[in-house]
């Protein structure tokens, strides 16, 4: 009987060519789209599960308390550790890491030549750091490997790189050293695997925590300040999670100044939760992707996947004509109807089998491409054995829906009409519910349509917006030596295609998550009453580098080791209700110390625009003038050369890199991209599939009213007029679904839109363009039956039985 089954099912696959790979297209697109997204949400929601005390580990996090805000950080003050290590013994473990951070090392080759190498990913840790996460060892022992205050751990990728003639023999690698900054020899003691993508912790290089202290001792010793330390605690169970907090917070007074200790407040955050969590913001050099869009994409996926089976559905119900003789002949000759439904499942099933194993090699080819084009954020997505319970899931939802409704819809023909071709659908709702579902199809593809278009007018806000400053063909490299700053701005300046060069501590935005805070207060002012800034440290070149316009007062005349003047924007003036001229003379005290504010410059968006425009200070220090910014004519090879040239000539004992600032500031977008091009992508899905409804939609119509077309033809009818005929028939659905998504996705975007400080506003003809896309796609998907239907001779439709 299978052997039967398989061959009729051949038969008929091969006499409809055409709507099977109609079928299996759009099938295989809303089982591999599906796929792709579900993976995705279940990678972005893994991350740190792999650590076998994860359920009971905990990040501290710090809330800031201000007069008018609340800040909440992420990274605590460094001495907080050992002091929550020495007074709660009911705390399993205490870690903290500083960084990570950017740092030079170098090596001596086989013929005694210093190689020198730059890694973005070095992290200080202690030695409870490696008992608290699982880390996978290769060489060393973990239990030793930071004891040493001169040790270093590296990734297997960089002992390769390192010491290449070592041929993966990683025990011959432990005891080589490696020199920091060309000055503190590190010996090797251990090689360890990279992390997992789904980690937060991003390194690959571990250096002792206590190296930190000691060449830092101001950091690591200052409890008011909050300088990129990250600690970690581990609980015996999550029971004790509020109770500790409770105790720390009677407990800071100890090591805070009366001052800090009003104002700062110390909680547990989950470690599953980092990830997803949007209130803290990405711990350091990493991401965080929010819950709530990993929810959407779920809903997304599905959608996808149930239009994808509502067009398989209408796409077989609307062949179904054309085997109802045979259904008529099976039953005359004996065969129930659960013999029936069964055949047509199995027939439907092979399509859905086979389709589900095209759809496997679609989702490798998938992944792969999304992990080149979403490699900023290290994406790591791979088709893995545990996703095969994923697939079975989707092939027997899509075999419940897909295979069994158009079974049992085929085998209940009664044998005399089904012989005499008289079947007739529209009575018991069977049409009324597939109208249903094309209208549910074209709700969801407007919903994408519409969303598109108002993620991209977004998109292209944040593109085109003025930021206050000027950035275009702006080069950003570092500045390691500060003795050597005015050498190198006059070599640049020799060339005729650099404009202007300027020295600081950033650009006027915050950019790769490097942003100075400090505090600012009136010299008469307690320090409870000091509000939040951003500080910038800026030569005598940077307003006019950066075409930051002065309101009142003047720019800087000079850099000086302890700076004695300030230039503020409009927003620290709100702050006291001063007027740029007012605030002119005024001083005002930060956590550096004190000095005269000698300018006032226009608001400028000193954060991108997710974010309003805080309080910012300008000052002539010398300190932390370590990036210098390059206005180019020419964004081509040769300036680019030349000034790498000119920088290795300068800073001789180190290595250049460089960015454009203009590609800095839309990395700020990532995640906005991310949603950006899944709209876009799951637009034109959405778009082919519901086309493809509409094909099966006027199949069915179209074999239908073949015999009424043949006579309306014979009458007279025009092809124009046959062709509105047909059109009466969807045009109803399209309005009806554009009706029924417009409140929807106004609603939903405009929630999404509020998550941004600087925004479009949605209007009406955003509205109606998604409208009016999908309506002419729509027309030309079901011209094509319409005016087939229409050519066909009437001799042939009118001679049918």
């Amino acid at each position: 009987m299978i052997k039967n089954y398989i061959k009729i099912a051949w038969r008929n696959l091969l006499k409809n060519k055409v709507n099977t790979a109609i079928n299996i297209f759009g099938l295989s697109i809303g089982i591999s789209t599906c796929m792709v997204i579900l993976i995705f949400v279940r990678y972005e929601s893994s991350f740190d599960h792999y650590h076998e005390k994860a359920e009971n580990t905990y990040r501290v996090v710090q809330h800031n308390q201000l007069p008018d805000q609340t800040l909440y950080w992420n990274t605590t003050a460094y001495p907080l550790a050992s002091a929550l290590r020495n007074d709660f013994p009911e705390i399993d473990m205490v870690t903290q890491t500083a960084g990570p951070v950017s740092r030079e090392f170098s090596i001596e080759d086989g013929e005694r030549d210093l190689i020198r190498f730059e890694e973005s990913h070095v992290l200080f840790a202690d030695p409870f750091f490696l008992k608290t996460f699982d880390i996978e060892w290769i060489a060393g022992d973990f239990n030793t490997a930071l004891s040493d205050i001169n040790s270093i751990i590296l990734t297997e990728e960089l002992a390769n790189k390192y010491f290449p003639e070592h041929n993966e023999n990683y025990q011959s690698i432990l005891g080589k050293t490696i020199a920091l900054q060309s000055k503190d020899p590190l010996k090797v003691t251990g090689v360890i695997k990279s992390a997992p993508g789904n980690s937060n912790q991003r390194y690959n290089i571990l250096i002792p925590y206590e190296f930190f202290k000691i060449n830092n001792p101001y950091f690591s010793g200052n409890w008011s300040g909050n300088y990129q330390g990250t600690t970690y605690v581990v609980l015996q169970n999550e029971e004790l999670r509020k109770p500790l907090e409770a105790k720390i917070a009677s407990w800071k007074k100890k090591y805070l100044k009366p001052e800090d200790d009003k104002r700062i407040s110390y909680f547990l955050q989950p470690l599953t939760e980092i990830h997803n969590e949007t209130l803290y913001g990405s711990s350091p050099g990493g991401y965080i992707l929010p819950s709530k869009i990993l929810f959407t994409a779920s809903i997304v996926a599905l959608f996808i996947l149930v239009i994808a089976i509502v067009n398989f559905i209408n796409l077989l119900t609307a062949q179904s004509i054309s085997r109802s003789k045979e259904v008529g002949i099976r039953k005359v000759l004996g065969s129930k109807r659960r013999d029936l439904i069964r055949q047509f499942v199995f027939e439907n099933s092979i399509i859905i089998i086979g389709t589900l194993c095209i759809s496997v090699a679609i989702v490798s080819a998938l992944l792969h491409q999304l992990n080149t084009n979403l490699s900023i954020i290290d994406l790591k997505l791979q088709f893995a054995w545990s996703h095969i319970g994923l697939i079975l899931l989707i092939g027997c939802f899509t075999i419940l829906l897909a295979a069994i409704y158009p079974a049992i819809v085929l085998s209940a023909y009664r044998p005399i009409q089904a012989l005499k071709n008289r079947i007739q659908l529209r009575g018991t709702g069977n049409f009324n519910l597939r109208r249903s579902l094309i209208v549910f199809q074209f709700v969801i593809v407007q919903l994408f349509v519409i969303a598109a278009i108002v993620v991209a007018l977004q998109m292209n806000y944040f593109k085109n917006e003025s930021m206050g400053f000027s950035s275009n063909a702006v080069v950003m490299t570092p500045t390691p030596e500060f003795s050597k700053l005015e050498v190198f701005r006059n070599v640049l300046l020799e060339n005729n295609n650099i404009s202007k060069v300027s020295f600081g501590s950033g650009p006027p935005m915050a950019v790769h998550g490097f942003q100075l805070g400090t505090s600012f207060r009136r010299p008469e002012q307690t320090v409870e009453e000091s509000l939040d800034a951003e500080m910038k440290i800026g030569d005598v070149n940077y307003l006019d580098f950066y075409d930051l316009e002065l309101l009142a007062g003047r720019n800087f005349t000079s850099n000086k080791e302890t700076f004695d003047e300030f230039i503020v924007n409009e927003t620290l003036l709100k702050s006291y209700n001063w007027t740029p001229e007012e605030a002119i003379g005024k001083k005002i005290q930060i956590n550096e110390g004190q000095a005269t504010i000698v300018g006032v410059v226009k608001d400028y968006h000193n954060n991108s625009f997710q974010y309003e425009i805080t309080p910012c200070i300008i000052l002539n220090w010398e300190y932390y003038q370590n990036q210098a910014f390059i206005k180019i004519g020419n964004q081509n090879y040769e300036s680019l050369a030349m000034i790498k040239e000119v920088w290795e000539d300068t800073f001789t004992s180190s290595i250049y890199r460089y960015d454009f600032l203009d590609d800095a500031i839309e990395k700020e977008y990532v995640l906005e991209r991310l949603v950006f091009n899944g709209f876009t992508i799951f637009s034109i899905l959405a778009i082919c599939i519901g086309c493809l409804g509409l094909f099966g939609l006027m199949s069915f119509i179209t074999s239908r009213k073949t015999k009424e077309i043949g006579i309306r033809k014979v009458m007279g009818a025009s092809i124009l007029q046959i062709l509105s005929f047909f059109t009466k028939e969807f045009m109803r659905l399209v309005a009806l679904a554009f009706i029924i998504a417009v409140p929807v996705v106004y609603y939903l975007m405009n929630l999404w839109l509020e998550e941004f400080t600087y925004r479009i506003d949605i209007s009406i003809w955003m509205l109606l363009s998604g409208g009016l896309i999908t309506f002419i796609i729509s027309v030309i998907t079901c011209s094509f039956q319409s005016i087939k239907a229409a050519l066909a001779n009437p001799i042939h439709a009118l001679r049918e039985e």
